[in-house]
């Protein structure tokens, strides 16, 4: 796994032009432990949520050009909670971020995890991520990557989440890119096989690396006791994708290697989590030709497609633009925004299943609810 995050670091590192790099030598880490007793060293927890989930309301645009007005509603006393990891996202120049709830931190959390809130009481804590300037500079030390400090302030988070919070709740992980990178420690550390694993409702592990299972099997290499998902109602499972646009999947691609040895990367569909290809349901910025009175957002279904495909690389996420009106937008939309075809369409990670991530979440909770 290491070698992939360290072949997107450097690719990080080339798109950053202009960036001034330090001296070649690892970053210090910061001192001390965090307090999650704080509540300002959350982003958004039961009571402190409205960081989170303001601005959320949706216009739901269907292939056929369709409109419906979607109105975001917290849940008023939901059944199981939610913990979220944002990926990396600090502007800050320093090689670890501070507890600040810094604009673009606030913001790549209401896009990705706000609406959660519909579903669970959501925990967001804020940590002390590496970077993108200290990622490259531990790249150009020849160091190992070290993800120990935002790692320690992510297990912090989640034993005091468990301590004071959850109450024997069943519980939801989910995160991308860096966030991704520390829940799936997390869990192969402190929940895999451990007694808390019964209270593990799903984990979605967005922008995986490399999520490595046995050929044919679900369970066995990363995680040994906490399966890949097979159905949107299993509980004490896990998502794992990495998304690229169909077409576009013949490059040296950053994600979803398989690392050999019988191992191959894990693959699991949110839209079709037991196999096949399943119609996105993917929630994105309202576009400059929808009307200036639209909200924020839209939600486009019936215009992409999603299912895992395998090859001698590994096994990725592959998207397909649908025949619709807005074809030729979003063929547009992922060509400005993928330049680099090696990342594929890693900043939509959570963006183009997150309405399908809802309805896994409204299956799964139905589950959890008979237990």
């Amino acid at each position: 796994m290491l070698d992939h995050v360290r072949r997107l670091m450097a690719l990080a590192a080339l798109a950053l032009s202009g960036a001034t790099m330090a001296a070649a030598q690892p970053p210090a880490a910061p001192a001390g432990a965090v307090d999650y007793g704080q509540p300002t060293h959350w982003m958004c927890r039961p009571g402190q949520e409205e960081t989170c989930t303001r601005d959320l309301d949706a216009m739901v645009v269907a292939a056929d050009g369709t409109r419906t007005p979607q109105r975001f509603v917290p849940a008023a006393d939901p059944p199981i909670d939610c913990f979220y990891v944002y990926p990396t996202a600090s502007h800050e120049t320093t090689p670890f971020a501070d507890m600040t709830a810094s604009p673009e931190l606030v913001a790549t959390t209401r896009a990705q995890a706000g609406r959660l809130a519909s579903r669970c009481r959501l925990f967001a804590p804020i940590y002390r991520q590496m970077t993108l300037p200290g990622l490259i500079q531990f790249m150009a030390s020849g160091k190992p990557l070290d993800w120990d400090i935002p790692y320690r302030d992510v297990a912090a988070a989640w034993a005091w989440y468990l301590a004071h919070d959850n109450h024997g709740r069943g519980v939801v992980l989910i995160g991308h890119s860096q966030g991704t990178i520390l829940l799936q420690r997390l869990i192969a550390e402190q929940i895999d096989g451990k007694p808390v694993q019964a209270r593990l409702v799903a984990a979605f592990l967005a922008g995986d690396p490399a999520l490595a299972v046995p050929q044919g099997a679900t369970v066995g290499g990363t995680f040994k006791h906490v399966p890949l998902c097979a159905a949107a109602s299993q509980t004490g499972c896990a998502y794992a994708w990495g998304s690229y646009l169909a077409g576009a999947t013949d490059v040296a691609r950053v994600f979803g290697h398989s690392p050999g040895g019988g191992l191959v990367a894990g693959c699991v569909d949110p839209a079709a989590p037991a196999g096949g290809t399943g119609m996105l349901k993917a929630y994105l910025p309202r576009p400059a030709i929808a009307p200036a009175s639209d909200p924020a957002w839209i939600e486009a279904v019936g215009q992409l497609s999603a299912g895992c495909m395998a090859d001698a690389q590994g096994v990725v996420l592959t998207v397909t633009v649908e025949p619709s009106r807005f074809a030729d937008l979003l063929t547009a939309m992922f060509a400005k925004g993928g330049r680099d075809p090696t990342w594929g369409l890693h900043r939509l990670d959570l963006a183009l299943p997150q309405g399908n991530i809802l309805d896994d979440i409204d299956a799964e909770t139905a589950s959890w609810r008979r237990r």
